[in-house]
Parts: structure tokens; C-alpha cells; sequence
């Protein structure tokens, strides 16, 4: 082989690398295209997927809205039924802070339609007089269920904020402290 021809072949062997070094970056470049591309596709999945949740909650939303909407359209008597069932019923606690916001929230009628409703339908007149009668009658049940329990564990249990104001409930309901009545029925 003469020079001209080793220098050719030198210069395609030379040829031969760098093609050889482009197609190795090509196929890096593609493999970071393939890469960056699934990425692209699970984002727009996660993207769709909450673009759909989201329309759900919206719909969900509308449709509690017209619930709401509509609910104090209900006939005085079932409503009433529907709030004695919720809270007597499932025995819901009743803590010191539960009251007409929170009976409007459970039943998905407005506090005014709630308000007018004991107002005119019931013999409390007011949702507190109607939950601290509630209240009463669950420290009276624990007083004669649970003569272990103390009477400040009664006040805490049936959702009275102090001993006090349950001794001052029970005195005017019944004519007597919680400690005479609960010893009247362990002793019956």
C-alpha cells in the first residue's frame, strides 16, 4: 500500500470514529427525548386526572348547592323527624359548642330555616333549649346507668361546659342535685 492510499484509509478509519461518536450522541439525544417524552405523557395523565377529579368536585359541589337549596323547602314535621333521628338516634355528642349552626349543618337546611322551626313547631322555641333538654336527659341516663362515673365526668359526657351549670339544669328539672338523684336510683 502506498502513502496516498494509507492516508485515505487513516482519514475513513478517522471518519469511521466520528461517525461512529455522532451516532452515540444520537442515540444518547434520543434516549433523553424518549425519556423527557414519557415524562410529558405521565404529566398530562396526572393532569387529566385532575382536571376530571375537579370537574367531579364542581359537580358535587352544584348538586349539594340545590340539596341545600331545596332542603328548607321540607315539611316542618319531616324536618323535625329528620333532626330527632340524626341527633337522638345516631346519639351524636352534644359538646357545649354544638348548637344551631352546627344542627343546620347536620340536617343541609339554613340556620334561619332552623330557627323558625323550633321557634314555631316545637316546645323548646329555641335550638338550645332543645339541645341542653337533650343534654339533660343523657346526664340524667348516666347518672342512673354509671353510678361509677363522677359527676364531672357526667357534666363532660353529656356536653355541659361546667359541673355547675349541670347541678343548676338538673335543680330546676327535678328539684334535686345530681348526687341525691343518683342516690334515689342505686338505692331504688
Amino acid at each position: 500500500m502506498d502513502k496516498n492510499e494509507k492516508k485515505e484509509l487513516e482519514e475513513l478509519r478517522q471518519e469511521v470514529a466520528n461517525l461512529r461518536e455522532l451516532n452515540s450522541q444520537l442515540v444518547t439525544a434520543t434516549q433523553m427525548l424518549v425519556e423527557r417524552n414519557v415524562d410529558l405523557y405521565e404529566r398530562l395523565d396526572v393532569y387529566n386526572f385532575v382536571r376530571a377529579h375537579a370537574e367531579w368536585l364542581k359537580e358535587m359541589v352544584h348538586k349539594h348547592r340545590e340539596v341545600v337549596a331545596h332542603a328548607d323547602l321540607r315539611d316542618d314535621k319531616e324536618l323535625l323527624a329528620i333532626i330527632e333521628a340524626r341527633i337522638e338516634g345516631e346519639n351524636i355528642p352534644l359538646p357545649p359548642e354544638f348548637g344551631l349552626k352546627e344542627v343546620a349543618d347536620l340536617v343541609g337546611v339554613t340556620q334561619s330555616r332552623i330557627k323558625d322551626l323550633f321557634r314555631r313547631k316545637t316546645i323548646h322555641h329555641t335550638v338550645d333549649k332543645y339541645l341542653d333538654y337533650l343534654r339533660l336527659l343523657r346526664a340524667l341516663r348516666l347518672l342512673k346507668d354509671q353510678p361509677g362515673y363522677s359527676i364531672e365526668a357526667i357534666a363532660h359526657e353529656a356536653g355541659f361546659a361546667t359541673v355547675r351549670t349541670l347541678n343548676r339544669k338538673i335543680q330546676d328539672a327535678i328539684g334535686m342535685t345530681p348526687g341525691i338523684y343518683r342516690d334515689i336510683n342505686n338505692n331504688a
